[in-house]
């Protein structure tokens, strides 16, 4: 089965679960799929789980009795067990974040620049685009990615703890960012700014994406 395949059945297979069951199960499903385990054999065991969980609640037995009353342990033992995906290093990783945020950047623009088409605007204000947003979107991708990725690992070492908001990281991201903005437009009248159409932007958004499929997320 593709991975798409098992992800739908074990939706099928949740359906059948009781409430209190469905909710366990799907906190091991969620740290699963988050975790750094290779997708399609997360999904494979997270399928070979719900089969037991299905089994052990004909015969009265709840997910959390089954499973050891501790979803998040449990699924951390889970994902020990299991392959670590193959993922970019280096400077290919940091390509690609940024090649995302400036995919999705000028798919935002192609969105607004055909919007404001239809509706009776074609001022080229809409279509200008600044060196400056490229590298700020690039860069603040690139930030916000690794304090996401740091606090997760800082998270699954930690174990089990509240949910909170990490104030430390969150303001190195604004110092860097100020840092940035104030070269930036200290800089502002050596960066040029381009009109982009929005056919343009659409055509950089497609090549965006086939790069990432084709490119950072080929199969290897």
């Amino acid at each position: 089965m593709t991975t798409r395949e098992l992800i739908k059945e074990n939706n099928r297979l949740r359906e059948q679960m009781t409430p209190a069951n469905r909710d366990f199960y799907e906190d091991i499903v969620v740290y699963v799929r988050v975790s750094r385990a290779e997708q399609l054999r997360g999904e494979q065991r997270l399928l070979e789980l719900a089969h037991e969980v299905l089994e052990a609640q004909q015969k009265g037995i709840s997910a959390s009795e089954l499973f050891g009353g501790d979803a998040e342990a449990f699924a951390q033992s889970v994902v020990e067990t299991l392959p670590a995906a193959r993922k970019l290093e280096g400077a290919a990783y940091y390509i690609m974040i940024a090649w995302t945020a400036l995919t999705i950047l000028f798919l935002a623009e192609a969105v607004i620049g055909f919007g404001a088409q239809l509706a009776g605007y074609g001022g080229e204000s809409v279509n200008r685009i600044s060196v400056l947003a490229i590298i700020l979107v690039a860069a603040g991708a690139i930030v916000l990615t690794e304090i996401f990725m740091k606090s997760l690992g800082k998270t699954a070492e930690a174990g089990p703890q509240k949910p909170g908001i990490n104030l430390k990281a969150i303001g190195v991201y604004l110092v860097i960012m100020v840092v940035v903005m104030v070269a930036g437009f200290s800089l502002r009248g050596m960066l040029p700014v381009f009109t982009v159409p929005p056919w343009v932007s659409l055509v950089l958004c497609v090549i965006g994406f086939l790069g990432l499929r084709f490119i950072f997320l080929r199969k290897r």
